[in-house]
Order: C-alpha cells, then structure tokens, then sequence
C-alpha cells in the first residue's frame, strides 16, 4: 500500500494488530443486536427443519460473528500455539469455539444454547481492540511526518566544477555541495566556501536563523535562507541530524506502555490456568460427580466464557477512551497509556522555551533612535529595506512599521551581504542596517553612549540590529521572542502542586537566564542541542526524578520519547504532536497542570477497571465450576461487567469537570 493510500484508509482502519476494521465492527454490532435481544426474549417465527426458525437465525449470525469477525482471535491463537505458548487470543477462540460448538450440536439433538453468548463475547473484544487502535494510530504518524522532512534532491560538485543533481542518499563523506537559496540542505556538513542565514527552527525551535560562515556545520533538511554557498559532507548517509531523531522516536514508541506489559504478564498466567480450571471442571463432573457427558460440557464450557477477557479488554482502552474525550473538551488530549501510569508520580516538569513559554515569533520590543531622528523615521527606513529583505528580523520590523503606522522608505541599488547586513539607496543617502561589524566595516561610527544601550539591550536577550545613513548612526531595533501570557501562572500553578520546573533549550544563556528570571524558573539548561536535550533529561531521570518534559517542536521529539512523560504543544511540529503522550491544544502553558491532574484520574479509571474485570472472574469462576453459574447466566455476566467497565469510565468522565 503506498503513502496515500495509507492515508486516504488510516481513519477506516484503524486496527490493533489487524482484528477489526470500523465498518466491519459497524456491522458486527448491528449483527450482535439480535443475540442480544435472545437474552432477554426468543420471538416464535416458526420452524426450520423441526427446530425454531429464531435459533437458526441467531446460530447463522453467531457463526459468521465467532468465525468471519473474529477471525483473527483465531490466527492469534495458532500463531501462539505455534511457539508453544497462549494468550488472551487462545482463551478467546477456546471459550467461544467451546460455546459455538457446544450450542451447535444441542441445537439439533436438544439441550441448552449459547450462541448468543460466543456472538456477543466477540463483538465486545473487537470493540476493545479497535479503541485501543484509536490510541496506537499515531506512533506510525511520528515516523511518516519525519520522513517527510528529509530533502529530494543535492546539487553535488564534481571533479571539473560542474554541478549534478543526485538523491541525498547518494552522497558520500567528502563530496561538496551547492545550497542556493531557499533550497533544503541535504546532508550534514560543514561550509567551505560562501555564507548565509539559516532556518533551524526544525532541529533547534528558535524562530530566528542562524548566521553562518566558512567553518561553520550546517544540518540536513534545514532551510537557507539567503546567499548561497558550498559545503562538505561530513557524514555518511543515513547518520544525519534528522536521521538520530528518527531512530530515538522510532525506538520509544516501540516500547510498550506499563499497563500493557502487566497486562501482557496477566495473560500469561491467566489463560492456561483458566483452560486447566475447564478442564479439571469437565474430568470432575464427568469422572467424580458421573453427570451425563452434556452437561459437564456444559460446566466447562461455562468456565470459558465466565474467564473471556471482554472487561478485562476494555479497561483500559474504554478508560482512556473516555479521559480522551473530557480533555479534549479542555484542550488536552491523553494519546498514551503510559502517561497516565507516569503521570501519577511526576516530580519535575522540564519546559522548552521556544514555542512552548514563548510566542515562537520574534518582536520587535525597542526602538531607539538617536537624538537628530524619530522612532517613526528609523522604523520606516528600516522597513523600506526590509521589505525586500530574507533578514531573520525582517518580519518582525516589517509587521512593526505597520502596526505603528510607518510608511516604507522606498530605495534602489539594493544589496545584500549575507551573515552582516542589507544596503541601499533612499532620497542619494545610502542606508545600511545590519550588525554592529558590518556597519563598522562602512566606516559607520557609533558612539560609546549608544555601545551602551546597545549592550543593555543584549542583556535583556534581545536581537539587535543598528542602522545607518551614510557614516552617521542613526539608532537600533531590538526584537525578542516574547513570553506567553499565561507563562508565569503555569509555573506557578506547578509549584503550587510540589512540582520542581525547569527550562531547557537550544537558545544562549543569556536569553534562557533572562525568561528563567520573569519566570520563577531557578534550573536552566542552555545552548542545548536536540539530541542532548533527551541526554539533559535522562540525566534528571538518573537523579531519582520522575520527569515531563513538555515541548512543540522536532527538536524536542527526542527528549518528549525520553521523559517518563512527553507533552507535546499543538501549535508546534506534526512530530513533535506524534510524539507527545499528552498533547496541549491551544499552546497555552496553563494546560500542563490540568493534563498532569487529568492523567492521573485517567488512570485512576484504568486501574478501577482492571480491579473490577479481575474481581469479576475471582467471584465467578468458582461458581461455574461447581454448577452455580451456567453458560447463560456466565453469558449475562460477561457483558454485565464489560458494561459496568463503560459505566465507570462514563463515571470518572463525570468526575474530571472540575479539572
């Protein structure tokens, strides 16, 4: 199946292991209503063959139910058998083939039914399976959004100078590269010749571009931004940047949720004591108790379908089910089963800054024109040049002049200087902005007072970018990523509940020390690479913590599989969300406190549940090996505990508003 078809078919078939689809479980419910209404009441619509027409029917819609829709319970259990060892797909097929069979034969030569009972146990556990498929559809949808990154094409350099198109896969260490212009870098390298800005919010989250230079390493699948330039391949093929991140992602998601692994033990001792327990129960009525051979089938057979996991199936994906949808309504959505286990014991929350406790945009945040000239006249002439700029700032300048109402200077003889500044020409003056080195190299004075403010500025962690007219200064810009509203009141809110924060992120120190400090926040980890930042947290983790990390961005995706909890912001990357176990609709902070809360009643639910599925079979499984239960009545039961599993979820629902 290709990519678009595995797109156009992900929300019709979301499966578990490949047991349902959502229209075969559409119909299989539709089938069961029938078997259901046999419970309570059998309607006379005459006879078939000298046996009611009505049990045919019911004994046809099991048939198909047990056998087409359950198949693959059935593949389950020869797939087990096979290497010699059984599950909860071997106690399905042996409890409702025992009932199927069983109620066959008495059908005809007289004797109690069970289909309705084999028929319903089915159309519960696929259910089960096809909510816990809603749960697991994203793990595959993390690794298809980073794949989706990696570049198509690589204008390689060869031995005469020339340039030819090849695959990024195809490129070796030492072979050079040409990067135009708003053209993805292929591979991980470092530049040899040339300059440019470029764009590694997708590995590193921070808005603004990155000046680079001859020396300097570039990384796959970013953008360059402006200029042009050539660099050397610095590692092999399939080992990049973006490559490690795969690999981490690809390797969390593989593990198994706690729940499921104690379920996965669960099943391991329960399946074959239940059919030793049948079987002991069918020898004693038989040999010790001689009743006739059809009813100490029908005592076993009991056994079976009292023990078929259908509440202990949907505990926890009904309880997850149900916390999904009363988070969603708050803006949080719980995606893993794990993060409800984890989420109980959390002791530090690790917050990246990007995105996350900021805007993600830079600002313009000060102007400071020099006395001989207005904030109004430096904006304009700044925005005049931006306006045909790819400067890292251009945006925020531009979007500054139009908010505080500055025409655009117009220019001509534009020009660029990659990593330094932008110059033009406006009314015969030329006007340069950029960094303090490039305005110094045009024999630009600028003076110690403004060196100061300057430095000010830099301090608070803020960009700067000065301008000039000729060789007069005439002011500077600063622009800074802005904090988000609500920012300081998540922290506090965390604090409030015993929860230790931190901020980790890519940026340099003094801007992480400066948001750390209108944060509350006292542990900063700075210039922070993607893939360290899952090393800065497994190292919180070596120290005892149970940590969260909450993040939006690729970068993050490493360090979000790492953390015993990972949430992820929606307003950031595709991967990012994928990865996540909690997911935060909205970006706001303040959600990281209610989805920490939410979890932990979630699970609350999923352990209620399993007490109560487990309970279920302790009580019931006796009676129905000394005769108190028969298969009807352990039919009734059955699906009275996979609805009281529903109804309690339902319950804690009720219970998260509040929240």
């Amino acid at each position: 199946m290709n990519q678009g078809e595995m797109s156009h078919e992900g929300g019709n078939h979301m499966m578990h292991g490949g047991y349902v689809t959502q229209n075969g479980l559409i119909l299989a419910a539709v089938l069961a209503l029938p078997l259901v209404l046999t419970m309570f009441y059998e309607p006379d619509i005459g006879t078939v063959l000298g046996v009611s027409a009505w049990r045919v029917l019911i004994a046809g819609i099991a048939w198909y139910l047990v056998a087409r829709a359950g198949r693959k319970f059935h593949i389950g259990t020869w797939k087990e058998l096979r290497h010699m060892r059984v599950g909860m797909d071997t106690l399905v097929t042996v409890g409702t083939g025992s009932a199927l069979l069983w109620s066959t034969f008495a059908l005809f030569v007289g004797g109690e039914i069970y289909f309705e009972s084999a028929g319903i146990i089915i159309v519960f556990l696929l259910f089960g399976k096809f909510l816990e498929a809603r749960q697991r559809q994203k793990a595959g949808e993390a690794i298809q959004a980073l794949l989706t990154l990696h570049p198509k094409l690589a204008h390689r350099i060869t031995s005469n100078g020339k340039t030819e198109d090849v695959e990024p896969s195809k490129l070796q260490l030492g072979d050079r590269c040409l990067v135009k212009s708003g053209e993805a870098i292929p591979s991980d390298g470092r530049i040899v010749e040339g300059s440019s800005s470029v764009d590694e919010s997708m590995l590193t989250g921070e808005p603004i571009p990155v000046e680079k230079r001859v020396g300097d390493d570039v990384f796959g699948a970013t953008i360059n931004k402006t200029g042009s330039f050539t660099f050397e391949i610095t590692v092999e093929a399939g080992k990049t940047m973006l490559d490690a991140i795969v690999e981490t992602v690809e390797h969390a998601l593989a593990v198994k949720s706690p729940v499921e692994k104690f379920v996965d033990k669960v099943s391991a001792v329960f399946v074959p004591t239940i059919i030793v327990l049948a079987i002991i129960t069918f020898l004693t009525w038989l040999f010790l108790l001689h009743v006739p051979l059809g009813e100490a089938i029908r005592h076993a057979v009991a056994v079976l379908i009292v023990a078929c996991p259908c509440a202990m199936g949907l505990a926890t994906p009904a309880a997850i089910m149900v916390g999904t949808g009363a988070g969603a309504k708050r803006g949080i959505l719980v995606k893993d089963g794990s993060a409800l286990e984890a989420a109980r014991n959390i002791q530090t929350v690790v917050f990246d800054k990007t995105g996350t406790l900021t805007q993600g945009l830079p600002t313009v945040t000060d102007i400071l024109p020099v006395e001989t000239i207005s904030e109004q006249q430096l904006l304009s002439l700044a925005a005049g040049l931006e306006a045909s700029s790819e400067h890292p700032l251009a945006g925020a300048v531009l979007s500054a002049a139009t908010e505080r109402g500055a025409s655009f200077a117009s220019f001509t003889k534009y020009e660029a200087t990659p990593g330094k500044g932008i110059q033009g020409e406006s009314d015969g003056h030329m006007i340069r902005l950029g960094t303090e080195a490039f305005l110094s190299e045009n024999q630009v004075h600028i003076p110690d007072a403004e060196k100061n403010r300057i430095t000010v500025l830099r301090h608070e962690a803020k960009t700067v970018i000065l301008v000039s007219r000729d060789a007069e200064f005439l002011g500077a810009i600063a622009a800074q990523d802005r904090i988000k509203a609500d920012a300081k009141e998540a922290i506090l809110s965390l604090k409030a509940q015993g929860i230790h924060v931190a901020l980790l992120t890519g940026d340099h120190e003094a801007t992480a020390k400066a948001v750390a400090e209108q944060l509350g926040i006292e542990e900063i980890f700075s210039q922070v690479s993607p893939m360290d930042k899952a090393i800065r947290v497994k190292e919180l983790q070596a120290q005892g913590r149970a940590v969260a990390f909450v993040g939006d961005g690729l970068n993050d995706a490493p360090a979000l599989a790492q953390a015993d909890l990972g949430i992820a912001v929606s307003t950031g990357s595709e991967v990012a969300i994928a990865t996540g176990q909690i997911v935060l609709m909205g970006g706001s902070p303040m959600k990281v406190s209610e989805a920490l809360r939410l979890a932990r009643k979630t699970f609350s639910a999923v352990r209620q549940n399993l007490f109560w599925a487990f309970a279920y079979n302790i009580i019931l499984i006796p009676l129905a090996m000394i005769g108190i239960v028969n298969p009807l009545f352990a039919g009734v039961a059955m699906a009275f505990s996979s609805v009281s599993v529903l109804a309690n979820s339902l319950r804690i629902s009720r219970s998260l508003r509040p929240v």
